[in-house]
């Protein structure tokens, strides 16, 4: 009888598919759970396939079901549905493919669905992936923001024109992505994988607009999850509303409540840093001021103490140190101008970081009205209008005209 361990000794493909049908067969039943991708029932055929795949898009079951099963569960089995199926593998010899038979079929309450996240949720704490200490802190002003978002979405929108009105000139790479079904997992991990790996962004925001629990549940994966934690960029979680919370919300680096909110947490407000430059020039000046103030005074008095107890003496005999006092005026000045010069410096370094003259060196410009309000519409000017447009070196004076 042949063997197949040589090719002299080859063995049928009967003989080989009848050997694989045996070992498969001989596995136990088990339950498995996925969603289903597809489903075909074949007119006149009392078979149902469907395709059952992981959450993580990671791997596909090939399940088919007597037709009787899926016509008498007491839910509608749909393509998206969760599911719990109870079978066990088998090889068909005929087509050459394993395939699972599927005996039992129920979709997956959301109170299932609830615990399993909980237990999720305290592995991956317990692994520290939620700790605070290990998240990353935010650019102070990021040049380049990546977003992940849905595609043409609302969210994308929100993000984008929030975080312009904020900042003008702004610039985002941006990677639309399937955000609910299996595919989403999947896409969101490529498209920051992808931006870790370019390495052209300062902060990263995933985002997508609200939905149900089921919806959301691709941000809640834990490949999803891992590599977020793994990102060399922090990531800001930006998905539903403020009573949403998947497990991507944990492990980012910041939680945006909604997509609006996010653009309030990855860059200043315009307006907000020119109030502080002029608050801060405005305390510094009156700072030295004052400084400079009390001093002359000080001088002042004991000058005049001095020529009230001996005043012939001290014009003859002082000459000199009246001099050297002067001297000594201009000196104490200068010095107590260079210790306020010294605590203006790191102020004056965050104001340059902050100055749009950055955004202006790109080609952009500062459009505002006569008041020194930022102009960021047309509505927000009428024909007439005085305009004035700064640009990188200089400014001009423009007039509305309709």
């Amino acid at each position: 009888m042949a063997t197949g361990q040589s090719p002299q000794d080859a063995i049928q493909v009967k003989d080989a598919a009848r050997a694989l049908s045996e070992i498969i067969s001989s596995m136990p039943s088990v339950w498995v759970e996925g969603q289903i991708t597809s489903i075909k029932i074949r007119p006149g055929s009392d078979w149902v396939f469907l395709d059952l795949r992981d959450v993580s898009a990671e791997a596909t079951l090939n399940v088919v079901f007597n037709r009787s099963v899926i016509e008498n569960s007491p839910t509608k089995i749909d393509s998206g549905l969760r599911v719990l199926v109870h079978g066990k593998p088998e090889f068909w010899m005929n087509r050459g493919s394993l395939i699972f038979r599927g005996k039992e079929i129920s979709p997956v309450g959301l109170g299932e669905l609830m615990i399993q996240l909980e237990k999720l949720k305290q592995q991956l704490a317990s692994e520290g992936l939620f700790a605070p200490e290990r998240k990353k802190a935010l650019p102070f002003l990021p040049k380049k923001i990546g977003l992940i978002c849905g595609r043409a979405s609302a969210a994308m929108k929100d993000v984008i024109e929030n975080t312009k009105l904020r900042w003008p000139g702004i610039e985002f790479v941006v990677h639309e992505v399937a955000v609910q079904g299996v595919k989403s997992s999947q896409e969101v991990r490529s498209a920051l994988a992808q931006l870790n790996a370019e390495n052209r962004v300062d902060v990263i925001v995933i985002t997508r607009g609200g939905g149900s629990f089921e919806d959301l549940l691709p941000f809640s994966d834990e490949a999803l999850v891992r590599a977020v934690s793994a990102s060399s960029i922090p990531v800001v979680s930006a998905i539903g509303h403020e009573q949403d919370n998947p497990l991507l919300d944990f492990v980012a680096d910041v939680r945006a409540s909604t997509p609006t909110d996010a653009a309030n947490k990855i860059v200043p407000n315009l307006d907000e840093e020119f109030e502080l430059i002029d608050r801060l020039i405005d305390s510094m000046r009156d700072r030295v001021s004052h400084r400079i103030e009390r001093e002359q005074i000080s001088l002042e008095r004991l000058l005049e103490t001095s020529i009230l107890n001996s005043p012939a003496d001290f014009v003859q005999g002082h000459r000199d140190v009246l001099i050297d006092l002067k001297t000594d005026l201009r000196s104490l000045v200068t010095q107590k101008v260079s210790v306020e010069q010294s605590w203006f410096k790191p102020s004056l370094a965050k104001l340059r970081a902050l100055s749009p003259l950055g955004t202006l060196a790109r080609g952009f410009s500062i459009v505002q009205n006569k008041d020194g309000k930022l102009i960021r519409k047309s509505s927000d000017v009428k024909d007439g209008d005085l305009l004035n447009i700064r640009l990188e070196k200089d400014s001009l004076q423009a007039q509305v005209k309709s």
